[in-house]
């Protein structure tokens, strides 16, 4: 391990009323490894609420990372404090400034290639494709980017590693997001800082990075996702269910909410054994999502 960490939680946020919230832990296994050792989609009798989930996450402990698959942090307008915006072409901040550079530079390749595939027909344009900016740009429509609306790390990971779909581009705007955005400050009272031992994660960039983006659009869609679900997790050889985890894995298979929490463990697991970094300049404030590098 890279990193000092032995436990690793993973929590699929849902709404407020914690009905749709799972968690996972994940520790370092006797022999080695990663072992799921508890999954669950309620406290007891209680549901995830923001009170029992705090109760669950917000306990000191230097051995442990949480990874959550929302949010943690706003878009450059929705931190901004200024009383007169200048607009987008005039704004001086960096993550304002790198949407409208880097990552509108991002979408032209991406609108590139979509065309370049759309005026070829033979299968040799589509191959060559698929190694530039976008694995899928035909897939991939043209969003205007807008700093209330976007950030750098959802940019890349849509047209740069093509690991998320178009519509991830908006999900900083969401309740979840409010929801992700209230639990990083009340963990941050119990040691927890983002980019340590706080981490924004995404089972689906996790499981396109692992295993191809088939399996990652499939394994909530497919008409049977139990199949996909469990070849995914046999691709894993490092990951198992420990013996008092009882049913987790059944759980996991069926059950998206449960199986993404123990995807987030294990994202979370990967980076503190193979030091994964998160970029400097913008995305140390804008956030970024953690997931595995290119191969």
């Amino acid at each position: 391990m890279k990193r000092p960490f032995t436990r690793f939680v993973g929590v699929d946020l849902g709404g407020g009323r914690g009905k749709t919230t799972a968690v996972a832990e994940i520790r370092i296994g006797a022999s080695g490894g990663a072992e799921v050792i508890e999954v669950a989609t309620r406290s007891g009798r209680l549901p995830w609420t923001d009170e029992t989930l705090i109760g669950r996450l917000a306990i000191p402990d230097p051995e442990r990372v949480i990874a959550v698959d929302a949010p943690l942090t706003q878009t450059a307008c929705g931190r901004c404090e200024r009383p007169v915006c200048p607009g987008m072409d005039q704004c001086v901040d960096p993550a304002v400034v790198w949407l409208r550079t880097e990552g509108r530079s991002l979408l032209q390749k991406s609108a590139a290639t979509a065309a370049t595939v759309a005026s070829s027909g033979n299968a040799l344009a589509r191959s060559v494709a698929r190694t530039t900016a976008s694995p899928r740009p035909a897939e991939q429509a043209q969003a205007r980017l807008a700093p209330y609306a976007h950030r750098a790390t959802d940019v890349v990971m849509t047209y740069q590693r093509g690991l998320l779909p178009l519509s991830s581009l908006g999900a900083a705007n969401s309740t979840i997001t409010a929801r992700a955005g209230q639990l990083r400050k009340r963990l941050r009272g119990a040691g927890y800082q983002l980019h340590g031992n706080l981490l924004e994660v995404s089972p689906m960039a996790t499981i396109g990075a692992l295993c191809g983006s088939r399996a990652a659009r499939g394994y909530k869609r497919d008409a049977d996702p139990w199949v996909t679900r469990a070849s995914v997790l046999e691709s894993f050889n490092d990951l198992t269910f420990a013996p008092q985890s009882r049913m987790a894995r059944e759980d996991v298979l069926r059950n998206d909410h449960c199986f993404d929490a123990v995807i987030s463990a294990y994202t979370a697991y990967l980076w503190a054994r193979e030091g994964w970094e998160t970029p400097g300049g913008v995305f140390q404030e804008d956030g970024w999502i953690v997931a595995p590098p290119d191969r």
